[in-house]
């Protein structure tokens, strides 16, 4: 069986599904599966490949495009069955023909449904209109659709009945344990606390802001980001001033592993988490979480060493929680180690994708 992939959000990051895409398809690799990225390669002509370039970025023309070239791929191939799959939530061809091949099969990979569960603002507007659109079709064009959480699922589920017979859970995997067996803490007079994460209102910038504040001295904050808003500009700046805020803008992988393990606490203030890579990540490098529960976080966080918080907490119940987690992670630190070697990898979320494209 031959397997594509839609290129949409996944040839370059940084993002949690170019990720998921990266270490997924590496681990497949491992496992004897190799996956052929569909519009990933350049046209000659320079005008038709500017054309080209653009309408792929398109959620709806890109994977139109990328079943054409898909068709063309299996060509002549027929009883050998192929998987058109889209990874981004919403990516599959809205159209394949009136008389389709048959032995062609499409999954749906659904990271979350944020934009349709917030309310407005929290999130794009042109993002929610998209999904609100583009999903239903999607994953009723779906001969499987992939959750990376149960909380995913649950929410597919509410929202979308009738999907409820193709949906398979396969968490994300967790990286390998890297950190010692009893951990020290980094800094005797400050807490480091680190956030990863896109600058979006729901991921709540304005609250990791506050916490330092609140602190006065009493955290060093990092912030893995695109960037910043201009609104959050005057607190970032004295934030800055202070020596209490550092900010990164995309670091190599191997950079963000240094940064992970030169931390003590990680934060995740979204008010929703799909799944939350940088929280799996941050732990395999020996950092307890402190985030916002109620959502598919709640799944990833080691519930002997985290703490979740509910969403109107306060920046000073978020400071209590930081000290806390802190302090019992310095006598905890087997328990996360535990934990982590619990949770999959993702060499088994891979053997878990393949096991579903061989079944279809």
């Amino acid at each position: 069986m031959k397997i594509f992939w839609d290129s949409y959000g996944i040839l370059r990051g940084p993002s949690g599904i170019f990720v998921h895409a990266q270490e997924l398809r590496r681990a497949l690799s491992e496992c004897g599966t190799e996956v052929s990225i569909l519009g990933s390669h350049a046209v000659s002509n320079s005008t038709r490949n500017s054309i080209y370039q653009f309408a792929r970025k398109s959620k709806v023309l890109g994977p139109q495009l990328n079943y054409l070239e898909f068709l063309g791929a299996i060509a002549g191939s027929t009883g050998q069955g192929a998987i058109f799959h889209g990874l981004s939530n919403i990516n599959l061809p809205a159209w394949t023909g009136f008389r389709p091949p048959t032995d062609v099969r499409f999954v749906l990979t659904v990271h979350d449904l944020i934009p349709l569960l917030l309310e407005r603002g929290a999130v794009s507007h042109a993002l929610r209109i998209q999904m609100k659109r583009l999903l239903p079709r999607a994953l009723e064009r779906a001969n499987a659709i992939v959750a990376v959480s149960e909380w995913t699922k649950k929410t597919l589920v509410d929202r979308y009945p009738s999907s409820t017979g193709k949906i398979v859970v396969i968490p994300n995997g967790f990286p390998a344990v890297d950190f010692p067996l009893r951990p020290a803490r980094h800094s005797a007079d400050q807490i480091r606390v680190l956030m990863v994460g896109r600058n979006e209102k729901y991921k709540r910038y304005d609250l990791f802001f506050k916490i330092l504040l609140a602190a006065n001295g009493g955290l060093r904050g990092t912030l893995v980001t695109t960037g910043v808003s201009t609104v959050d500009k005057n607190i970032v700046d004295t934030l800055v001033a202070k020596n209490w805020l550092k900010l990164i803008k995309a670091p190599s992988k191997e950079a963000l592993q240094e940064i992970y393990q030169a931390n003590d606490v990680y934060l995740q203030t979204s008010l929703l988490e799909g799944f939350c890579l940088p929280a799996a990540e941050a732990q395999s490098s020996g950092i307890p979480v402190v985030f916002t529960k109620g959502s598919g976080i709640d799944e990833v966080v080691c519930p002997a060493t985290g703490m979740g918080l509910e969403a109107s907490a306060t920046a000073g119940a978020w400071l209590d929680a930081i000290r806390k987690t802190e302090d019992r992670f310095l006598t905890q630190g087997y328990a996360l180690r535990e934990w982590i070697m619990s949770r999959p990898t993702w060499k088994d979320s891979a053997l878990r994708l393949k096991n579903l494209y061989n079944s279809l």
